[in-house]
């Protein structure tokens, strides 16, 4: 099992970085790739700089100089909560609203390209097995009977 989780994971970090390399390869006058987290965690809801910071794995002041960079695009907007004074809401604005819609309108024709090059069942398949990897990895806690990696 080790072995196949070392696999896996070599193979994900692979894909990842190449869907990395490819947007920031032909998105890079619009956004860069964690911009581009940003702003889809954002389309949601307003986000404060400690769940960005959570979400994307970096220090809060990685996520404020990212959060500077996009306020100065006129692409967030940054408002002091109401009850809380020390919490700062970022919310996407309507620019980066249009933004993100555009930069990923090239990223899914982008990755429909390579895609495209595997069998229609194959990429269902591929889609239910990875829906349902995000739906184990979601669980909270591993139950106790399932914790053992001898499987």
């Amino acid at each position: 099992m080790i072995e196949y989780i070392k696999e896996l994971d070599h193979i994900f970090s692979r894909l990842i970085y190449r869907v990395r390399v490819l947007h920031n390869r032909y998105t890079v006058d619009e956004i860069t790739d964690t911009q581009f987290i940003v702003l889809r965690a954002l389309r949601k809801g307003p986000c404060n700089t400690s769940f960005l910071a959570q979400m994307l794995g970096v220090t809060l002041s990685a996520v404020t100089a990212l959060v500077n960079r996009l306020h100065r695009m006129s692409l967030v907007t940054r408002e002091r909560h109401e009850k809380d004074r020390r919490q700062v809401l970022i919310t996407i604005t309507a620019k980066g609203l249009k933004l993100l819609g555009e930069v990923e309108e090239k990223r899914n024709l982008l990755l429909a390209l390579y895609l495209a090059k595997i069998s229609k069942e194959e990429r269902i398949q591929l889609l239910e097995l990875l829906q349902k990897a995000v739906t184990l990895f979601e669980q909270e806690e591993i139950p106790e009977e399932d914790a053992s990696l001898n499987r």
